[in-house]
């Protein structure tokens, strides 16, 4: 340490050895969740599900300035899972799901944010109910947010948030059983959030978030054998979050926070028939995660 400071005085004393800018960041966490459903497709609704992600990012392009120009651009790696002890976790092992992508994200302005990247989803133990002869479905994923802080009452200090995303299946289809066709799935969404108190240094907070998911084209496929007809409502989802920093932790551990949320889905009628004929559902999970 003596050293790299002696050495930065040397070479840059104009500078007064500034720390060089983080390039590398990264993100880990885990959920556990009372059911795991993708975009309204039922996975596994017994047993404990234990979802662990990683991902790291590199700093490509970064730059200061407020009006309509690329102000930043990551690229990203990101390794999602789902372990399960219930029924789709048999014989073949715990590890259901597992989810690789990779996706260049930017900064457009001080309000525009957007990534495209692609994903694929693959099931190691080989009972995912996508999986045909445990092959993966790889999609193109597109997704446009927006801030909107500061443009509505000052009751909605975080604004709405509002954020679309659109994935094109490219291979292998989420909805298997279906009508055999790659899919074309569009998701709206928004998460206001409001600051309802203080622990510690940091905000306890309560978000609402809400998305609904549509199909496109051949996304919520009926089985052949029932019509093959193509749903456009897959499902809606309103939930409500609680996150809280965890300041028990040591610091050397870094910053942690921890949520519990609480979601009501309602699933279009092909959904629905996937569900056993129930068509709503809640959803409790609780998780932690750190950024790095």
């Amino acid at each position: 340490m003596r050293r790299t400071i002696a050495a930065c005085l040397v070479l840059s004393p104009a500078l007064l050895c500034q720390e060089p800018e983080k390039v590398v960041s990264g993100q880990l966490g885990f959920d556990v969740t009372s059911q795991y459903f993708f975009r309204g497709l039922l996975q596994e609704n017994q047993g404990i599900i234990f979802q662990p992600r990683v991902e790291l990012g590199y700093g490509l392009y970064d730059a200061e300035g407020d009006d309509g120009t690329l102000r930043s651009l990551d690229l990203r790696f990101g390794l999602w899972n789902s372990l399960h002890d219930g029924p789709t976790g048999g014989a073949g092992g715990i590890w259901y799901e597992s989810d690789f992508y990779v996706e260049v994200a930017g900064k457009i302005g001080e309000r525009f944010g957007a990534s495209a990247g692609y994903w694929v989803y693959s099931t190691p133990n080989g009972t995912a109910s996508f999986s045909k002869g445990a092959a993966p479905v790889e999609e193109l994923v597109f997704r446009v947010d927006y801030d909107d802080r500061g443009m509505w009452f000052d009751s909605i200090e975080s604004g709405l948030r509002p954020w679309a995303v659109l994935a094109i299946e490219v291979d292998g289809q989420r909805d298997v059983p279906s009508g055999g066709h790659v899919g074309t799935y569009l998701e709206l969404g928004v998460e206001p959030s409001f600051v309802i108190g203080k622990l510690g240094d940091g905000d306890l907070t309560l978000s609402f978030p809400s998305k609904i998911g549509l199909s496109l084209g051949d996304y919520y496929e009926r089985p052949q054998a029932n019509g093959g007809n193509d749903d456009f409502f897959g499902y809606l989802d309103v939930g409500a979050e609680v996150y809280a920093p965890l300041t028990f932790l040591p610091a050397r551990m870094g910053p942690w926070d921890g949520y519990a949320a609480l979601h009501l889905l309602l699933l279009g009628d092909n959904n629905e028939a996937r569900n056993g004929g129930d068509v709503s559902e809640f959803v409790f999970s609780f998780g932690m995660s750190t950024t790095f």
